[in-house]
């Protein structure tokens, strides 16, 4: 893409001439997978809860013993989304062991009205249990299995136990009767910072549930920083939701103005 409107990308401190196609690294840590990333939503180019996906990132770094230098990232998260060509777009952090800092704009994925989902076997490594790492193979493969399948996106689970996990770039959520429902981070799944703000907006009753337990569920959703909240009208084989229940239409408008109402400069 090219032109005025070409999504922008900062690579080590370098904003990209719109146009001239970006040229990272192809060092050990990009090639290897071996690096984390994170992923953030801009308002008006203002970014969501950036203190909370810069500690994460932070989190994740030490998770592999990735040295990091937060406060230059943080400045260049705020130029970029100073930068950025659509005021409202996504924003991607990648750190690579080889000491790259790539902070890229995204378009906001064109998204379904509601989501099918396909349950896919997944164990979390164990090295990488609340990690946001550049290996993330395994959940793209699971959407690519889902996708075959029909459905719009893969819903993990534990093999062993059944257990309710997440999806691959999303927090799973559930209702019973009002109440919304989460899976512990005791599974090894994403400290998911949406679902952070979803507890403020509402009680979060938070229990481990095999997938067979949906069957008795009245609804779910996925959450996530660029998606917002997504309503879900099924799991394949599993169980059929109607329209979309009112207590996640409620939660989704509530998710939506505390969202606008955290988009805050970087460097705030």
């Amino acid at each position: 893409m090219s032109g005025p409107t070409a999504p922008r990308i900062i690579i080590d401190g370098e904003l990209c001439v719109p146009g001239t196609p970006a040229r990272p690294r192809l060092d050990d840590g990009l090639v290897r997978g071996d690096g984390v990333f994170e992923g953030l939503r801009a308002y008006g180019r203002r970014p969501r809860t950036p203190e909370a996906h810069l500690d994460r990132l932070a989190a994740s770094a030490a998770a592999i013993d990735l040295p990091i230098d937060r406060d230059l990232i943080a400045r260049e998260l705020d130029d970029l989304c100073a930068a950025a060509s659509d005021p409202d777009c996504a924003v991607r952090i990648m750190l690579t062991r080889g000491g790259q800092r790539i902070i890229r704009e995204e378009p906001l994925p064109q998204l379904p009205a509601s989501w099918l989902l396909s349950a896919q076997a997944h164990r979390i490594t164990p090295l990488l249990i609340g990690s946001k790492t550049l290996s993330y193979a395994a959940n793209m493969q699971a959407n690519r299995r889902a996708k075959a399948a029909g459905a719009d996106e893969a819903l993990l689970y534990d093999p062993d136990t059944a257990g309710i996990l997440e999806a691959p770039t999303s927090a799973f959520l559930w209702l019973e009767g009002d109440k919304v429902c989460a899976p512990p981070l005791s599974t090894g799944i994403l400290d998911s910072i949406t679902r952070r703000l979803i507890a403020e907006v509402t009680d979060l009753h938070v229990h481990a549930r095999r997938l067979d337990d949906l069957q008795d569920a009245e609804g779910g959703m996925l959450v996530s920083t660029v998606m917002e909240l997504q309503p879900i009208h099924g799991v394949q084989g599993i169980v059929e939701w109607g329209g979309v229940h009112a207590r996640v239409a409620e939660l989704a408008q509530a998710l939506a103005e505390v969202s606008a109402a955290r988009a805050v400069p970087a460097s705030a």
